[in-house]
């Protein structure tokens, strides 16, 4: 944290006092995803110490969103001050005026991180999210999820996820639905349910474990389309190419990533080195095309990539090189 950045400083900004170069300082601290939740904790405690009424919560988060969402700009009013007691009075409605302007311009740039937190894992890591309403979700490594801040409202539980999770949903009274958006276009609709959601730049996964689901995709020429997912299906969109549904072995169990454990069926050494970079940011290298093509199948716990690979290694007798910023994998037969 920057030692020149405190909660009196950041209250002073919320309060119209600070300066251009605090301003700017202040603007580069929050841009940092690891200041963001204590600059929104601070936003919260200012508020509560600075309320100059008791409003209407509901009526007023709700005009928040009409003007975030619908980009409705303030009214302010003009007053011309006839004596020293009206400007008094005019200065003690113009300050709160100004505070609530500063509050308004950072809700305008900074919506989306205002009114939705972010959870991500880094490489390596698994971390499991409790939602306000009961729901479960377990983010694999290198994943990103969204969810509302203040809580879900509205017709649906809408979040958005980036990279592999696997969500536990549960039903609410109302039927109110929860989706899950992708980067991709596509989304999954759901009341309760278990089932895992691999969103990457190659492909988009929906395996379903139990309850029903609906997996909502754009067709080519932007047409929309949905398969409904019955427990035990497993619905796949390439990033270039069509749907695919078909019935997932239950041995190859979606979840044991969560255990750290790796489950293949005959999956070649090629379609492993996704596996490395986007669960751990480890690039593999492999050569020799008869050496790619080799296949892998069985379960195989692992705590790290490093022993993921050595186990990799042993069994389809590779030699690991380290180059660089690569690891070079080559067949022990071969050389």
């Amino acid at each position: 944290m920057n030692p020149l950045i405190n909660k009196q400083l950041i209250f002073d900004f919320f309060s119209g006092k600070a300066t251009v170069l605090q301003r700017k300082q202040i603007e580069a601290w929050s841009q940092n995803p690891q200041n963001e939740e204590l600059f929104y904790e601070w936003l919260q405690e200012w508020e509560r110490s600075h309320l100059q009424y008791h409003p209407d919560e509901e009526k007023a988060y709700s005009q928040f969103k009409d003007f975030l969402y619908n980009d409705q700009r303030p009214t302010f009013l003009k007053a011309e001050p006839e004596n020293k007691d009206r400007w008094s009075n005019y200065l003690k409605w113009l300050l709160p005026s100004i505070a609530a302007s500063i509050l308004v311009l950072l809700g305008y740039f900074y919506q989306d991180r205002l009114l939705n937190q972010r959870y991500a894992t880094g490489y390596g890591q698994i971390k499991v999210v409790q939602l306000t309403d009961g729901s479960r979700v377990t983010l694999n490594a290198n994943s990103t999820l969204q969810v509302p801040r203040f809580g879900f409202w509205g017709k649906r539980r809408l979040v958005k996820l980036e990279g592999e999770a696997l969500f536990s949903i549960t039903h609410t009274p109302d039927d109110q639905p929860f989706v899950v958006k992708t980067d991709h276009g596509s989304e999954v609709v759901v009341l309760g349910t278990e089932f895992n959601l691999f969103t990457r730049s190659r492909a988009t996964e929906v395996a379903l474990l139990q309850g029903s689901v609906e997996f909502h995709y754009q067709k080519q020429g932007n047409k929309g389309d949905a398969v409904r997912l019955k427990p035990g299906d497993l619905v796949k969109l390439p990033s270039k190419g069509n749907v695919q549904l078909k019935k997932w072995d239950r041995s190859h169990h979606f979840s044991s990533w969560r255990e750290h454990r790796y489950v293949f069926k005959e999956t070649s050494l090629q379609e492993l080195t996704y596996l490395f970079e986007e669960n751990f940011g480890i690039v593999l290298r492999i050569p020799e095309s008869r050496t790619a093509a080799l296949t892998l199948s069985g379960a195989y716990p692992a705590e790290s990539a490093e022993e993921l690979l050595s186990i990799i290694a042993e069994v389809l007798n590779l030699r690991i090189i380290h180059q660089d910023k690569e690891i070079i994998l080559q067949s022990t037969s071969l050389t």
